[in-house]
Order: structure tokens, then sequence, then C-alpha cells
């Protein structure tokens, strides 16, 4: 089908269900947003009924529901793509407009090549209104349906219901239409119904006076025009009698088929009527109003005795006009050409073409709106194709993004990506912020009886999982390096709740290390944690591959921590106590221990939360900047007062954030 049902089905889901529901439709039909809703493209029915199908499954209406429901919002889209004024020039009342949708649909084909729309028929018996709708496209019907009772609406002000009263499938008119419907029309407003039908009284009234008065002339103004004085002024016309006998032809119309000369030849052996489709006979054509319809003849390919045509006379267009004291029918038609490749085909010239006719117009301006169809074809395909390249260029800068947050923090990191200089060793200060570091217990000794592909297996197993902490708990990472990992909260952007964060980070790594097997003794790993608070200072570091790197007593401080910790426990500093002690958590105090080159200090086991844990409860960090600029000495106690732990030596950090 063409491009314009599939953006009009699109903006009526989007309209009625939203965004969500759309991308439910697209994923179920497996269409592309881009690609399957472009408008001067044709695609497949087979994608649009898995359209509609899926429209039906997201939105709960069956599908000749939805199908109906699109046949109401065609009429908007058709507004909103400017169609209106057309719609209502083609006819007074609803009977009329039906009988003009042929003739919109032939003209809109000159734009639209390949178009096959339903063909309309109004039908009026027994004081009764019936439309016939012939489809190639069975169970397409709803769509009409839906159509005509929203013109109904909105273009006559009238209610009406439409019933289906048959419905033939099968070859219908020569295998063209495969399925007939008839509707009952039925007015829901009785006040209405004559206007609507087409049958005002005074309308009537005032048709049959004018007809008497053209009559009464023409009885006292006859003239009379020699026959080929009249096939001259009309050289392409035919007129046949009701047995489809040819009585005269139009001069042109002779010249270009020769069996119309024929004694005795039948219109309906040469022609057939190619639109609208219908039976080439007398009775047929008197049965419509086919003074308001066009016809469209075209050369049978071949007669009825099998023999190829004679003629070389292109497709015909124009009116039926009943001679009904003498019972015939004069055919007034022109040549029709879609485009001046047709023209060229044919043994036609401009010349043969009278030249009061609009169809060189219609040609030459069809010419110009068949190009730039195909240059809008051309441009919705370029902006396929751009929407392609900018979701495949959105995807590679996500990819792009992610290393770079990874290397960098995601506000220095946007700064750079914006164009904004940061220059290396710009520094800026941190008036307090906790960081923590942690290392695998005998990591050393591990390492010298596995194999390194297991030690690494064992580090990336350990430092996902701790990467996945830092998203948990909205922590940056800084590096790793060996089995050493160090993280920080309240840089590079400040917050309150640092250390809270930096604390549920340390026992949830506690808990983690249980899911990771040290591939010697076939155990779970234990790690040592150290957590400080403090003061730092930040900086990006180096131009070629840029870190960004932290500098200070607190970065030492941190690893002092980790170094003379426990197995398996978290080892706090008093600073980061202070700032976490009313909160909630369960705090085991260690006493003195005597760290490198800090001397003396008061440090802490961070065990776990109580059942009344309460962030809100923080210490103001002011506070705890005050009070704990320096380590705090153990005052003499007695030996058994003092906890002397074994820890290992201080390691040297070979972290670049270390200084």
């Amino acid at each position: 089908m063409h491009g314009h049902v599939h953006l009009c089905l699109r903006e009526m889901v989007l309209k009625k269900y939203g965004e969500e529901v759309w991308q439910a439709v697209l994923k179920e039909a497996s269409l592309d947003d881009d690609n399957d809703f472009m408008l001067f493209h044709y695609y497949d029915d087979k994608r649009t009924i898995s359209l509609v199908v899926a429209i039906s499954n997201n939105t709960g209406l069956d599908v000749s529901g939805v199908l109906e429901s699109y046949g109401h919002y065609f009429y908007f889209y058709s507004t909103s793509c400017g169609y209106d004024r057309m719609l209502r020039t083609l006819g007074k009342d609803f009977h009329t407009f039906v009988q003009n949708l042929d003739l919109l649909h032939s003209l809109l084909a000159l734009t639209y090549k390949g178009m096959r729309p339903p063909h309309f028929r109004c039908e009026k018996k027994d004081g009764k209104l019936f439309v016939h709708v012939f489809t190639v496209r069975p169970g397409m019907y709803p769509a009409a349906i839906g159509m005509l009772t929203e013109v109904a609406l909105q273009i006559f002000g009238t209610r009406i219901s439409m019933t289906v009263v048959t419905r033939k499938t099968g070859e219908i008119f020569k295998q063209k239409y495969c399925e007939h419907v008839i509707t009952e029309v039925k007015v829901l407003e009785e006040q209405k119904i004559a206007a609507f039908t087409g049958e005002d009284q005074l309308m009537k009234n005032h048709v049959e006076s004018k007809l008497q008065q053209l009559a009464h002339a023409r009885e006292n103004n006859v003239v009379a025009v020699p026959e080929i004085s009249l096939n001259t002024a009309l050289p392409f016309s035919v007129v046949f009698d009701k047995n489809m006998f040819i009585q005269s032809a139009g001069l042109h119309l002779k010249t270009l088929c020769n069996e119309i000369q024929e004694e005795g030849a039948k219109i309906n052996d040469i022609f057939e009527i190619k639109e609208p489709e219908m039976k080439f006979e007398y009775d047929a054509i008197m049965s419509c109003n086919s003074s308001y319809m066009y016809f469209f003849l075209q050369p049978k390919v071949k007669t009825l005795n099998g023999s190829p045509p004679k003629s070389d006379c292109p497709v015909l267009r124009g009116h039926m006009v009943p001679l009904e004291e003498k019972e015939e029918i004069m055919f007034i038609g022109t040549p029709h050409f879609d485009s001046l490749g047709d023209l060229i085909s044919s043994t036609t010239y401009l010349t043969n073409i009278p030249q009061d006719n609009m169809t060189m117009e219609i040609m030459f301006m069809n010419e110009q709106r068949r190009a730039d169809v195909e240059m809008s074809k051309k441009l919705d395909q370029t902006t396929a194709d751009m929407k392609k390249l900018a979701a495949a260029l959105d995807q590679e800068k996500k990819k792009t993004d992610m290393l770079l947050y990874q290397m960098l923090p995601v506000k220095v990191a946007n700064q750079l990506r914006e164009g904004r200089t940061v220059e290396a060793g710009n520094t800026k200060k941190h008036g307090n912020v906790t960081i923590l570091f942690s290392d695998i217990v005998t990591f050393t000794n591990m390492a010298a009886l596995c194999h390194p592909m297991d030690i690494v297996k064992l580090l990336n197993d350990l430092f996902q999982r701790f990467d996945q902490l830092t998203t948990k708990h909205d922590i940056y990472k800084v590096e790793t390096i060996g089995d050493a990992y160090m993280v920080v909260s309240g840089v590079p952007e400040a917050r309150d709740d640092h250390a809270i964060r930096m604390s549920n980070m340390g026992l949830d790594m506690i808990q983690d290390t249980n899911h990771v097997i040290n591939p010697v003794s076939q155990k779970c790993i234990q790690i040592r944690v150290g957590i400080h608070t403090g003061p730092v200072v930040s900086g990006v570091v180096g131009t070629k591959m840029p870190r960004y790197c932290l500098f200070g007593d607190t970065v030492n401080t941190a690893s002092r921590m980790e170094s003379h910790g426990l197995p398996g426990r978290v080892h706090i500093s008093d600073t980061t106590y202070n700032q976490i002690r009313n909160v909630g958590y369960i705090l085991e105090r260690r006493g003195g221990v005597d760290i490198k080159g800090k001397g003396i200090m008061d440090t802490y086991f961070l065990n776990g939360v109580s059942d009344d844990f309460n962030p809100s409860r923080i210490t103001n960090n002011s506070d705890i900047i005050k009070t704990s600029t320096e380590p705090k000495q153990l005052e003499e106690k007695s030996p058994a007062a003092t906890v002397a732990p074994t820890v290992t030596e201080p390691k040297s950090s070979s972290f670049c954030s270390v200084m």
C-alpha cells in the first residue's frame, strides 16, 4: 500500500494511544519507524496487514475496529495534507460525493502511480440508499465504512450508519476486484434525509423548471449541425445505440481506429471500460448518473475472433451523454495520457488533441509533478538513511562516552566533550571527601602459586562486582593497580552523605567476596578495606592519556587504614567514625594503632547496620574537619587496655593518586 496509509496509521496510534503503544506495535510488526513510513513509497500489503494486526493486539480493538478507526481518522489526515477543499468539491450531497470518488482516485493516480483504490457506486432502490464497495483487498471494507461515515458528518453535517447487507468474494469484474460489499446507508437525523441523499423537493422543482425552459427554447431555436461538422468539432466522439452498434464517430477516432468504420461494428467489441469498472452495456451506463462521471475507454487487447486490434487509438477519457429521444448514447472524449512518455510511444500528436481541452495542460503539469514526486522519494530515502546514520552515530557516541567516563569523572569528561579546556594540572580543592582502599589478603602468595590466567579471571570477577557497587552507591572509581581498588565519594561533585555511601560500599564489598573463590585453596577470598575522611586536591594529569587524580594526606591515610586493617573487616579512621557515629551503624572501637608516618591513631571497625539506621542523622562536615585535623594521640592506659593487633607492614602505594 501507499506510504500515506502507513503514515496515517502511525499518526492515529500516536495521537490516541501514545508513544509507548506505538513502540510496542513496531516491535511486534517488525517494522522500522523510518524505512517503513516514507510518504512516496509503496509497501507490500503483507507489511500493512502485519501493522494492522499489531495495532489490534496492542490496543484491544479487533482488526475490523482498527480498520474502521483508520477510516475515520483518514479524513482528518487527508485534510491535514491539504485535500479538504478537493473533497468538498466532489458533490453537493452524499450520493453525488460517492459517485465522484472514483474520479478523484483517477486524478490522484496521475501523481501516485500504482494506486489500487476501492471502487464506489451509489444506488437508490426502494427508497433506500446503498453504497457498493469493490476492492482488490478482501476484508478492508471497514476502512471505507469509517471514511464515508466521517465524510457524512464533517462535510454534510449528518450522522449516518452503514450496515453490511451482502458481501461477495471471488472473481468480480474480470478478476480486478475480488470483494464486493453492499452497505445500506441510514441517516440518523430524519430532517436531513432529503438534502443528504440529493432528493430535496425544492431543488427538484427548480431543476425541472429549468429543463422545461430549455426544452421550450430548443423547440423554438433548433440548430442543425451537419454530421461531418459535428465529427470534426468532436474528433474523438462516438455515438452508439442501445444494442451497442456504432452510429457515427469523430474524425480523428476514425483515423486511429479503422474498425469503427466497418459496417455493423459494436463499440463494446472494440473498446472496454477501464474506469469505472463496470460492464460496457447500454443499461449499465444508463443505470448510473453517467453525465456526472468520467469514463475511460481503452482498446481491447483482442477482438472477439481472437485477432489483434487494428487501431492505434489511445485511452479515451470523457462523458457518456444520453440521447434519450433516440435511445442512443454519445461518448464525448479526448485522448488521455498520464505522461509525455505515453504520448511519445503512441501515434497521437499534440495537433490531434483539441486545443480547448485540458489534456495538454494536465499532462505537462503532471510531468512536473512526477519529477517533484521522484525528488521527494529520494529525499525520503535520504532522510531515512540519515536517521539510521544518526542512530548509529548515537550508539557509537554512547560507547565512547562510556569509555571516557571510565577514565574521567562525568563532569570533567563533559567539559572536554563540549570543547571547554580542562588544563592538565588544573587543580581543585575539596574540603571533605571519603576515600576507600581495598586489597586481597595473601595476594602475593596466591599469585605465585597460580597460573596467570587464573589471577586475571579472579581479579576480573572481583572488580566487576565492585564496579557494580560503585554504580549502586554512586561512587567514583579512581583506579585499580594489581589487587588494590580505590574509590572516592564527594569528588568531583560535593555531597553531604559521602561517608555514608562509602561505608555502605565497604560493607557490600566484604559481602561480595563470599562469591569469589581462591584458585589455590578453593575457598572464598578475603579482603581488607580501609576508609578515611578528609580534604583532598583533585586534578587532571597528563595530556596524551589524561587521568583524574587525587592528592593529599587524606589519600595516604586511607591507604594506611587498609594496610593496617584485618582480613574481612572494614577499618575506618576516627574522622570517618565521627561523621557516621549517629547514623545507626554497628561500630567497634579498635583502639590506638601505630600508623606508619602518622603515629598512634584511634581507629574503628565497621561491623554492619543496626535496626535504627537513619542517614539523616549524619554529623555536620564542618565539625568533623575542626575536630579531626590531626590524628589523636592515645592516652596512656594499662597494657591490657591497649589493642596491639598484628598488622602487615604498610606497603608503599603505587597509585598515581597518592602523593
